[in-house]
């Protein structure tokens, strides 16, 4: 799998499965009582296939809306906004809905930005 570009500009591939440098304060996720998955810390090209790999079990076994809390998350990049789409797209085949709950300021912002803020539902409870 090619990876990202060093500053150099060089690519490099990252191996599959590739999680070294993942630290818990980095990253962290966790289903909440109400089956919200609470997502902390950077969603970023290392993390966010962590983030999906969490997601689609949750996908298949879950029924109803689906929420992902954003109220942890301290930088969210396109990689982050790519699972959510990526989910969004397969709840929407079961004719389910993902809800993005708490997000950020500069996450809120990023959807803007996307036009992503008009094909998720927003919620700030948590």
């Amino acid at each position: 799998m090619t990876g990202p570009t060093d500053p150099a500009g060089d690519r490099f591939d990252v191996p599959p499965g590739f999680r070294a440098g993942v630290a818990p304060d980095q990253f962290d996720m966790e289903v909440d009582e109400s089956g919200a998955l609470l997502v902390s810390g950077e969603v970023d090209v290392l993390t966010a296939p962590l983030l999906w790999e969490r997601l689609e079990p949750l996908i298949g076994t879950t029924r109803g809306p689906l929420t992902v809390d954003l109220g942890g998350v301290r930088f969210l990049d396109s990689m982050g906004l790519g699972v959510l789409v990526r989910a969004h797209k397969r709840l929407s085949e079961q004719d389910r809905s993902l809800m993005i709950r708490s997000p950020g300021e500069t996450a809120r912002k990023l959807f803007a930005l996307t036009g992503l803020d008009s094909v998720f539902a927003f919620s700030e409870e948590s």
